[in-house]
């Protein structure tokens, strides 16, 4: 949706308000952080700033949307990183997803080599890479190194596509296949291996045993693992279509985690992550050009979290990248880091040592000016960004985020009265985003007897649970009102502090918080009951509640956390749990907050043969074999499979998704089920 923007004189801020952190609301840690603001305001300054402010306010205007209802009922969301293990698969490519190499030996022939070390010999560094991550040369048996091969590897999810892939890649070498995957060698050709997976034998192991034999520089590289359904797409196609599909809802993809944000490793751009690279599961992330070739072929705005410690080359390189090659009528947003604020992330503590060098002494503390020097980075990047979309900079929405438990952090970031060029919301700035998460103090360690005790109730603490979550006073530390009351708070508070700043209020995440810290983390009860909860066609209800309540306090583009994920103590966190699946309570309340329509059912095709003289009907309808012995079924529908003997014949046994001799046979539609109906003579 195209904004139309106009000029307004914005509300000066001035500096103040509790500097004390409440509980946070992150997928890592949810830890509770605090630092002491100092007793007395930092009065002397406020002559100065409140001049510039004054200034600023009525010789450069802030751009503002002409209404902020127009950024309503916009939904995107965060992307799951990119690892072996997700259930995301957004790659028709899926080496580029594939483990970092590491080594192996043999221990029957390699010297040092033993049970204890022949999986992985610790000496990856070593390898004889090329710029792109491919392998050029191994070590013999009577080399120096303990290992001879060098693997990659796929933690596959249990629902992991099973079946046929082809494996292709340039020069000569072996390579070979173990665990879950199983070469066909009668298929197989040089440059072309066909491999069958089955993710219920194992992860994916992959093997380079030899490489380059004759010394030429012919190397096996360029790797690429396809289904073989999928065949044709990869010289085309980037990205999975399933992956696609599952995106609709959404306008706006958060590159977050796709970028390795936090904790990153980026800091200049000629180190950078490339589309040549081998994969794009390591520290350094996805390539800036995958994800707009994502944004572009998906017709998503990009949201990107820029490194930490990026310099100002690796921010224009960046930008003018971005403006070269995204789609002109896509709009981008530009956040510095993530979560800032937040202790356990290594950018904090960065960030603040860097305002700490900026503002020596004085009686601020380093977490003022932590958050001061955010707020000024965010502002030179935005100008930067700015500067290359000088022909559209209204394309550039520069996002300051902050902690939604306090809003202080908004203010002082947006205002950043320590800096002499601020306010930095007069850089560009156009956006607060916060992570208005609800009920994350359901699973603190304070809670934990409690909610164990609830696991114990005939439900499993369903009921309990989810009655928490909407009202409250369930538990000692239930928050006024419960759950959706603290995140509705949350929201109405930063929201006052948007409108004072000229700027739209938007989520960088949100969604339920239902995870278990410390000890209840460990506490399997715990999580069933948390992983069940997700999965519970309440929960949609209470997404539903949740998105209205954010949208009729005035809430603009809403970014869920997060796309597809698999579930488990470390939070439940994905709208779906894999690639493929259909729906959810949560994905289905996305999709109609979004676009206003019930999303499409996953359906699975029911098949009957029959042995013998008989038929088989079912209920409700869709069987009626021998003339129909197939039916797509809506998933999650139990049928009722009826037979029935011809004559002469009785029916003797049921084989396939049901093992038994009555007469009815009841299937619960969780995938694609095949049955025989043997019918014998009398």
């Amino acid at each position: 949706m195209t904004l139309f923007y106009r000029s307004t004189l914005v509300p000066c801020i001035l500096p103040g308000g509790s500097e004390t952190l409440a509980s946070k609301q992150s997928m890592i840690t949810h830890n509770t952080y605090r630092h002491s603001a100092p007793a007395s305001l930092r009065w002397h300054t406020i002559p100065v700033f409140l001049l510039g402010l004054l200034v600023l306010c009525l010789l450069e205007p802030i751009a503002e949307p002409l209404a902020q209802s127009s950024e309503g009922r916009q939904l995107g969301t965060n992307l799951t990183s990119v690892t072996d293990y997700s259930p995301q698969l957004p790659f028709i490519d899926i080496f580029k997803t594939s483990r970092e190499w590491f080594t192996q030996c043999v221990p029957s022939q390699d010297p040092g080599c033993s049970p204890n070390n022949s999986w992985d010999t610790g000496e990856a560094q070593t390898l004889d890479l090329d710029a792109s991550g491919w392998v050029r040369s191994l070590p013999t048996s009577a080399s120096a190194p303990v290992f001879t091969i060098a693997a990659t590897y796929w933690d596959v999810p249990a629902q992991f596509p099973s079946g046929r892939y082809i494996v292709r890649y340039e020069g000569q070498g072996i390579l070979d296949y173990d665990l879950g995957a199983t070469k066909d060698l009668a298929r197989s050709a040089t440059g072309r291996d066909v491999i069958s997976i089955d993710p219920a034998r194992g992860g994916v192991l992959l093997r380079i045993r030899a490489t380059d034999p004759n010394h030429t520089g012919n190397y096996i590289r360029n790797i690429k693992v396809v289904r073989e359904s999928d065949e044709s797409l990869s010289t085309s196609g980037v990205f999975s279509p399933q992956f696609l599909e599952q995106l609709r809802p959404y306008r706006t993809l958060r590159f977050m985690d796709w970028m390795r944000t936090n904790n990153s490793i980026n800091a200049s751009w000629n180190v950078r992550a490339l589309p040549t690279d081998a994969r794009y599961s390591t520290d350094k992330g996805v390539p800036v050009e995958t994800m707009i070739d994502l944004s572009n072929t998906a017709e998503k705005a990009p949201w990107f979290t820029l490194p930490h410690q990026a310099d100002d080359a690796f921010i224009q390189e960046f930008a003018t990248l971005t403006h070269q090659t995204l789609r002109a009528d896509l709009p981008v947003y530009i956040e510095y880091s993530n979560e800032v604020w937040n202790d356990v992330f290594a950018q904090g503590a960065w960030v603040q040592s860097r305002g700490e060098e900026a503002w020596v002494g004085g009686s601020e503390s380093g977490f003022t000016k932590r958050i001061n020097f955010y707020g000024r980075r965010a502002a030179e990047i935005c100008d930067l960004w700015k500067a290359a979309f000088s022909d559209s900079p209204n394309r550039v929405r520069c996002v300051i985020a902050s902690q939604a438990a306090n809003s202080w952090t908004a203010s002082e970031a947006l205002s950043c009265p320590l800096w002499n060029q601020g306010p930095c919301l007069a850089h560009g700035i156009s956006a607060l985003a916060i992570a208005p998460y609800f009920g994350d103090y359901i699973g603190q360690e304070e809670a934990r007897s409690d909610v164990s005790s609830w696991t114990q109730q005939s439900d499993g603490g369903l009921a309990s649970l989810f009655a928490e979550l909407r009202s409250g006073s369930r538990l000692s530390t239930s928050p006024e009102g419960g759950a959706l009351s603290q995140s509705f708070g949350w929201i109405e508070e930063n929201k006052r502090v948007a409108d004072a700043s000229g700027v739209t209020l938007l989520t960088y995440e949100g969604g339920q918080h239902l995870v278990g810290i410390g000890g209840a983390g460990e506490d399997d009860s715990i999580t069933k009951l948390f992983t069940s909860a997700n999965r519970d066609a309440r929960m949609g209800e209470l997404y539903s509640t949740y998105l209205s309540g954010w949208n009729s306090r005035g809430g603009g583009l809403f970014m869920h956390f997060t796309d597809i994920t698999d579930y488990s103590k470390y939070g439940s966190w994905g709208a779906l749990e894999r690639i493929g699946q259909i729906s959810s309570p949560k994905y289905a309340a996305l999709w109609s907050y979004a676009l206003g329509t019930d999303p499409p059912s996953a359906r699975h095709t029911l098949s009957v043969r029959l042995v013998g003289s008989g038929r088989v009907t079912s209920k409700p309808a869709g069987i009626s074999c021998g003339k129909t012995c197939s039916a797509s079924i809506t998933e999650k529908t139990t049928v009722t499979l009826i037979a029935r003997a011809g004559s002469k014949y009785t029916f003797h046994s049921w084989s396939g998704s049901c093992r038994h001799s009555r007469f009815r046979c009841v299937v619960r539609m969780s995938k694609a089920r095949a049955l025989r109906a043997r019918f014998i003579r009398r």
